[in-house]
């Protein structure tokens, strides 16, 4: 920590002192052998202080199962350590009332430390992470420092108070750019001073900046929270708006706190710090109701449900795409290889577990390497993805039609064996037949060879490929023939060179490897 701004504190006569009933308590719980009647004694000289520390002893926020009617059985009960950290928050607080620098509102600073303490204990019974009644103290302490560079250096943290009133930016980077610290460094500074305990003081340091900071003290996290819902519960200006969002994220991020708890918990932190702040005697100020904390909450909340819906929504949609372009080819719309691969593969459990047949149609654009060679590869392109359009509209919604690979497409017609799959198959020659591409001011037009494969329920584990080679051998066999035929895998084939659909005998074929784009077939 650098020295030189503690130092000016410290020698200008600035450095704040405890109030003379604080300062008694500090002396007294240093000793080993200070009795609870002479702490008692010592906060009785103070009779405000008396009256609230017994006011907030009887309350349902100390969790006391009887009534308390002397500062002795306070201290009885509390324990010497709460109640001299008690009696020490309640004085700060009580006393940054006299601080007149411009901007510095003495009554909201000191009903946003009494809900820093309140939020603070809420959340340490909700989580375990630290002691309730600690973790109080700690964070009505937290704020001291904005009390002690107001009335320290109150020109100075006027013109600093004027800046975070007009600019987006943070108090604490103001404060470390006016004077190399921020007011959660003076205030542990000021703490350790006095006597505090080391590990209360070290997490007053460190809440500003917990992620930054590997020491950070898990009552750290508690009062980052903690002043988050106390700016929330409590604004610095009666028409800031609501907005319940940075505490519900706090929430879920350093304690794993649903929004629904943090609701409810937000609620009972208003509650309490309307009760307590009457109990200390504290205008209401700028403290919220509890029904605008709910409704606040409960309307973050729909948003945040419906921001995560919206969400899984496009995660999905994303998926969807992402599933879309691994199955289909880029440039016809089709399924592009590896998704006939796999429907296929599907297809011969499907026809065995029902008994059924099924056809493969295997499809080549005649004279295709004509084409490219006559009016170019883009015009090429041209004819494939109107082909392809044909031959999705011509074929039945069960059917799957991918692009095999160059010009050679494949179509999988389930349920059909030899009569309903020559149907369609010259259904799909004809209508590619008498296709029109407008390109360049030409119509360009072009044929289809079919060879066609029925499933027969053989085994074996290579029957996808043996499937593929018989309906690959009909197709050879159709543009021996002629070319614009579909040829059949059966002993008799069937063979067509017109509209109409002829059996001819089978042919000597011949059997291609490879996927790629082909140019021998033409």
């Amino acid at each position: 920590m650098p020295s030189s701004f503690f130092e000016h504190l410290n020698s200008g006569g600035r450095s704040p002192t405890p109030p003379a009933v604080v300062v008694r308590l500090l002396e007294l719980t240093r000793r080993q052998d200070a009795t609870t009647k002479e702490v008692a004694d010592t906060i009785a000289l103070d009779p405000n202080l008396s009256a609230k520390i017994l006011r907030f002893v009887n309350s349902p926020m100390a969790g006391l199962q009887r009534q308390v009617t002397s500062i002795q059985q306070a201290v009885s009960l509390l324990g010497m350590r709460g109640v001299k950290l008690m009696a020490l928050s309640f004085a700060i607080v009580s006393s940054a009332k006299d601080t007149k620098t411009r901007g510095f509102d003495a009554s909201v600073f000191a009903l946003q430390s009494v809900a820093c303490g309140v939020a603070a204990r809420i959340l340490a019974n909700a989580t375990n992470a630290t002691n309730a009644q600690e973790a109080f103290s700690a964070a009505l302490l937290s704020q001291m420092g904005r009390s002690i560079l107001a009335s320290s250096f109150p020109i100075e943290y006027a013109v600093v108070l004027a800046k975070a009133s007009r600019a987006p930016i943070d108090l604490p980077e103001l404060e470390r750019a006016a004077f190399g610290e921020t007011y959660a460094t003076v205030g542990a500074y000021v703490l350790l001073q006095w006597g505090l305990p080391e590990p209360l003081c070290l997490a007053v340091r460190a809440f500003r900046d917990v992620d930054a900071r590997s020491d950070a003290p898990p009552l750290a996290k508690i009062l980052e929270v903690a002043e988050l819902a106390a700016a929330f519960i409590c604004p610095a200006r009666k028409d800031q708006p609501l907005d319940a969002r940075p505490v519900l994220d706090a929430c879920k991020r350093r304690f794993a706190i649903s929004e629904e708890k943090s609701q409810a918990a937000l609620a009972e932190m208003c509650n309490e710090v309307d009760a307590l702040r009457t109990l200390m005697e504290l205008p209401a100020g700028t403290l919220r109701s509890s029904e605008q904390i709910e409704g606040e909450v409960r309307e973050r909340i729909a948003e945040l449900s419906l921001a995560l819906h919206i969400e899984n929504q496009n995660m999905a949609e994303q998926q969807e795409d992402l599933m879309r372009r691994a199955t289909t080819d880029p440039l016809t719309g089709v399924g592009n290889r590896a998704a006939f691969d796999a429907r296929l593969a599907l297809e011969f459990e499907r026809s065995a577990r029902a008994g059924q047949a099924f056809s493969l149609l295997m499809i080549d654009v005649d004279k295709f390497k004509n084409l490219n060679d006559t009016y170019g590869h883009v015009a090429g392109d041209r004819v494939l993805q109107n082909l392809a359009k044909i031959l999705e509209a011509e074929v039945r919604r069960v059917d799957y039609v991918a692009r095999f690979g160059g010009e050679e497409f494949a179509v999988i017609l389930p349920g059909l064996s030899a009569p309903g799959a020559s149907q369609i198959a010259e259904r799909l020659r004809v209508a590619v037949q008498g296709m029109e591409v407008r390109w360049e001011g030409r119509n360009l037009k072009a044929t289809i060879s079919v060879g066609v494969a029925v499933f027969d329920q053989a085994g074996g584990t290579d029957r996808a490929a043996r499937l593929v080679q018989t309906a690959d051998e009909r197709l050879y066999a159709a543009k021996a023939g002629g070319r614009n035929r579909v040829e059949f895998a059966e002993r008799a084939g069937v063979a067509s060179t017109a509209p109409s659909v002829s059996r001819r005998s089978r042919v000597r074929t011949r059997v291609r490897s490879g996927h790629g784009p082909s140019t021998r077939r033409s």
